[in-house]
C-alpha cells in the first residue's frame, strides 16, 4: 500500500480590525442563525428539537433587530442632513433665512 501524503492548502483572511457598528454586528449574527437553522432543516427536517431551537433563535434575533432599529432608525441622506443641523445649527449649510 502506498501513503500519499496530501498538502492541506490554507489560507489566511485578512481580518478586519476595526470595529463594526452594532448594526452590521447584529445583522451578521442574524444572517449566521439563519444559515445555520436553514442547514439543520435540510439535514434533519423539521420535527427535531435542534431545529425547533434554531428557528427561535432566529426570530429572537429579528426581534433584537427591530427593537433597535425602531431605538435608532436608519437615517437617510435627507434625515441625515437634518439631524447634522439640528446638532450644528451654526453651520453655513444649514443656516435658513426668512423672506
Amino acid at each position: 500500500m502506498t501513503n500519499i501524503a496530501v498538502a492541506q492548502r490554507t489560507t489566511l483572511s485578512t481580518v478586519d480590525s476595526r470595529p463594526q457598528p452594532p448594526e452590521a454586528a447584529s445583522e451578521n449574527r442574524l444572517k449566521a442563525a439563519l444559515e445555520h437553522a436553514r442547514r439543520l432543516t435540510e439535514m434533519y427536517g423539521s420535527q427535531r428539537v435542534e431545529v425547533a431551537i434554531a428557528w427561535e433563535t432566529v426570530e429572537d434575533l429579528q426581534t433584537a433587530q427591530s427593537r433597535q432599529l425602531k431605538r435608532n432608525p436608519v437615517f437617510s441622506c435627507e434625515s441625515a442632513f437634518n439631524r447634522y443641523c439640528i446638532e450644528t445649527p451654526c453651520a453655513l449649510e444649514c443656516r435658513v433665512y426668512d423672506c
